[in-house]
């Protein structure tokens, strides 16, 4: 007996290194500013706007002065966002209205207008986060599987394709002082039972939410993708998957027994030393101690 589990210890090393190598090769491959080629996204039963890339256009005499007299009437329209710790139905409406406004305001920008999607943004915008809630990454063993470990490390690339995923690298770039706001006013849309994703034209599948807070916070893939962002939207997007982990707690809905604690801590620690340029910095914090305590 003793020799059959030494046996299969042996064989598990080999594994193991097989699936490092090729998290260090799909490492290479997916953080390079230019890949050669982009993957195919899988049919779907609904289609995206077309896409282009963006051509070069001739400058108009007073656009500029154009743009920044509709900007500063963008923020003059705009009301102040809820804060990421008001998670209550009378912030429902200004929720709402913010996220309309940022489309709104996306419709109005050059490098949105010179990749001539055809479509208004939130509808372009609303079909996209669908086909990402429609197919869901797998959360539960994944290194069981080298071929999981590859499909989760290109997951957002065969849903939404290279055009798509520059768009959005481009959309984080420009807005980044606008994206604490959006994502506080999903987060409240889309988490029952304050609010429905309806409200926003979203079907939102049962454990669709939690099984990306899980990919994020969990999984190979999930890591990789975040520590190739920066560090604003790194702690964000991990902010709010800990609050939907956190909600699926209280529901009791956290069958997988996804544990926090780490997370919390972690994110806890880099938010305190380099989150000083998100707006929301301090309610973060306080909503992170909150859960520290909780979860000790």
């Amino acid at each position: 007996m003793k020799s059959s589990s030494r046996q299969s210890r042996s064989l598990l090393l080999p594994a193991a290194i097989l699936i490092l190598l090729a998290a260090g090769l799909l490492w290479f491959l997916f953080t390079r500013n230019s890949p050669e080629q982009s993957p195919q996204p899988p049919s779907a039963t609904q289609k995206l706007p077309i896409l282009s890339a963006p051509k070069a256009e001739p400058s108009i005499p007073g656009q500029e002065e154009l743009k920044a007299e509709t900007a500063g009437n963008d923020q003059e329209q705009t009301k102040p966002a809820p804060s990421p710790l008001s998670v209550s139905k009378e912030n429902i409406p200004v929720a709402i209205e913010q996220i309309k406004n940022f489309y709104i305001h996306l419709d109005q920008q050059r490098y949105i207008q010179a990749r001539h999607v055809s479509a208004p943004s939130q509808t372009y915008f609303t079909a996209l986060i669908q086909k990402l809630l429609n197919s869901p990454p797998v959360v539960i063993r994944e290194t069981d599987d080298l071929l999981t470990i590859l499909k989760n490390n290109s997951h957002f690339f065969k849903i939404l394709g290279r055009d798509t995923i520059l768009l959005l690298k481009e959309i984080l770039n420009q807005e980044q002082d606008r994206i604490e706001d959006l994502l506080a006013g999903y987060y409240l849309l889309m988490t029952p039972p304050i609010s429905s994703g309806q409200l926003i034209s979203l079907n939102i599948p049962e454990d669709a939410m939690f099984k990306y807070a899980s990919f994020f916070l969990n999984t190979m893939g999930g890591r990789l993708y975040l520590a190739r962002r920066d560090s604003g939207t790194r702690m964000l997007i991990t902010y709010y998957a800990i609050l939907t982990v956190h909600q699926a707690n209280l529901d009791g809905k956290n069958q997988d027994g996804l544990q926090l604690q780490p997370a919390i801590d972690l994110l806890t620690a880099e938010m305190e030393t380099g989150g000083k340029h998100l707006r929301y910095q301090e309610a973060y914090l306080d909503k992170l101690y909150d859960l520290k305590e909780k979860y000790q």
